[in-house]
C-alpha cells in the first residue's frame, strides 16, 4: 500500500485479532500492531503523518536580546 509517497504493508498476524503493520522511512524501520485490518491502516497512516512533520525547533534568546 501507498500513503503520501511512502510504501507501507499490512499483514495478518497469528489469530484472527491481530494485524501488523510496517513501513521504512530514512532507514529506519517502524511498525506496529492492531485488533483490525482497519486498525492497521489507520495506524501505520497516522505513523507516516508523525514521521513526515519537520522537527519543530525551539528558539533560543540570546543574552543581547533579553
Amino acid at each position: 500500500m501507498k500513503y503520501r509517497e511512502v510504501e507501507y504493508t499490512v499483514i495478518q498476524g497469528m489469530g484472527r485479532q491481530l494485524w501488523k503493520w510496517g513501513f521504512v522511512l530514512e532507514n529506519k524501520a517502524l511498525t506496529g500492531q492492531a485488533a483490525t485490518k482497519v486498525e492497521a491502516v489507520a495506524d501505520a497512516e497516522r505513523a507516516i503523518d508523525k514521521a513526515l512533520v519537520p522537527r519543530k525547533l525551539k528558539l533560543v534568546r540570546s543574552e543581547r536580546d533579553r
